[in-house]
């Protein structure tokens, strides 16, 4: 899963934060000592100040100070304290809807800078706002935060099968930080069960791998525990009036039933490690010894060669959303010899296989197809062909010829031969009307000579 990049993260904004000079609680006060409390003022008198602070990430604490005892005591403001909490809005929650984004943004950002328009850490809110109006935007296009990355709509169709048991590895991963051995061991058997062949599946048994030798160390101290606590609750519940001694003994046998009731459901679904309780010593010997036979089942495993099956089966589901279907079933196949169990893998192989046939057929009906296309158009007698054994001129040339012919005057006949005079036939009348005109002057001059000699 390709994360996307976030504009602002969580640490550049709390180094702003800081830098600002906003402290985790607000008010501050610096003692002679040199101890410098950090926290809220609860109350003042003339001789003292109470103020609470966060002796953990859990606990508070309150703390009187005298004042002779203060050296610097420093108020936080309003707006400081207010943009303190809005600093704890980022990193943003995982798998957060655009609704959930567009609530914090009106409920609380937008507020801020509207009612503290002047103040000193506007900047911050500003830079947390625009981070929630981008995040919001990915949240509206059908995308998903986890774990600080963002997978897109199109991956999480494609490899949902993956992302699925990325939310259980993930949940589980917390259960384990936080001492929850049992609940996290249930959803590793749910992902071996629905998930074998996932990259997370994988990554859940090396979580747990490590995870095993402090959940063995947990089991033997409550063991040890259990007959000093066991006997401490009923030593407590004789001080209880009788009505509440009877509560007390109904919780009890509700108690043993649950815990039968787990028990039974673990054996029927064949867990490895089932259900304890720490007041139940028979309960967390029969769990101490499981987690020994699991711990020896794990390790057996090749881990590096179940990964790399599941990153083929998962590099399969990939090209199968891309049609690359040879490559698909090959993958697939090579995955099924390792993860024979799996339903969602045998089926995905058999779809690769007829996308495969179905893809080949179809390839090989378009080439036989272009052949015969071919051999029709230079079929003699053809509509589109020409001469016999030429290949037909395309319709639009045979119309622009058609055209180009009918535009051009038709070929002359053999010339006949024409007079040797080429003059206009007028201009001969002319010259011969003329000629005579001189011939009859000439003979007048020439009679009116003779007349004059006689």
């Amino acid at each position: 899963m390709m994360p996307v990049s976030l504009r602002f993260s969580s640490t550049c904004l709390l180094s702003l934060v800081a830098s600002a000079g906003l402290s985790l609680a607000g008010d501050i006060i610096k003692l002679k000592s040199g101890e410098k409390l950090d926290g809220v003022i609860l109350s003042e008198t003339a001789s003292e100040v109470k103020i609470e602070i966060q002796a953990s990430k859990t606990v508070k604490e309150t703390k009187t100070v005298q004042r002779k005892d203060i050296v610097e005591l420093v108020k936080a403001t309003p707006d400081q304290f207010a943009a303190v909490e809005l600093a704890k809005l980022v990193p943003t929650k995982d798998l957060m809807s655009d609704a959930e984004y567009q609530k914090t943004i009106a409920e609380k950002l937008e507020p801020f800078l509207k009612k503290y328009p002047t103040s000193r850490h506007k900047g911050e809110v500003e830079a947390i706002l625009k981070t929630y109006q981008e995040e919001m935007a990915q949240a509206k296009s059908g995308a998903k935060k986890l774990e600080g990355a963002w997978i897109t709509p199109a991956e999480l169709q494609w490899n949902n099968y993956n992302f699925e048991a990325r939310l259980r590895r993930v949940e589980l991963e917390k259960l384990l930080k936080a001492g929850k051995f049992e609940a996290a061991y249930r959803l590793l058997a749910e992902l071996e069960t629905n998930k074998p062949a996932s990259v997370e599946t994988v990554r859940a048994l090396e979580l747990f791998k490590a995870a095993l030798p402090e959940m063995e160390k947990t089991l033997e101290r409550l063991a040890l525990e259990q007959p000093i606590k066991s006997k401490n609750r009923l030593d407590g519940a004789k001080t209880l009036s009788p009505e509440d001694q009877k509560r007390f003994e109904e919780a009890l046998k509700q108690e043993e039933a649950d815990l039968k009731l787990r028990l039974d459901e673990d054996r029927k679904a064949k867990l490895g490690i089932t259900a304890y309780s720490e007041f139940d010593l028979k309960s967390l010997t029969d769990a101490k010894l499981a987690v020994a036979k699991e711990a020896a089942r794990i390790n057996k495993l090749d881990l590096d060669s179940v990964k790399a099956a599941a990153t083929t089966f998962q590099t399969g589901l990939k090209n199968f959303h891309d049609k690359s279907y040879l490559a698909a079933q090959s993958n697939f196949e090579s995955t099924a010899k390792v993860f024979p169990k799996d339903s969602f893998v045998k089926e995905r192989t058999e779809l690769a296989k007829k996308a495969a046939v179905e893809a080949s057929r179809a390839a090989a009906e378009a080439g036989a197809a272009k052949p015969a296309a071919e051999d029709s158009e230079a079929k003699p007698g053809s509509p589109k062909s020409g001469k016999a054994g030429a290949p037909a001129k395309p319709a639009a040339a045979s119309k622009a010829a058609a055209a180009s012919a009918a535009s051009e005057p038709a070929e002359a006949e053999a010339p006949i031969e024409e007079p040797a005079s080429k003059l206009p036939t007028y201009l001969i009348a002319g010259a011969a009307l003329l000629a005579v005109v001189l011939l009859g002057a000439k003979a007048l001059t020439k009679k009116k000579g003779s007349a004059g000699d006689e």
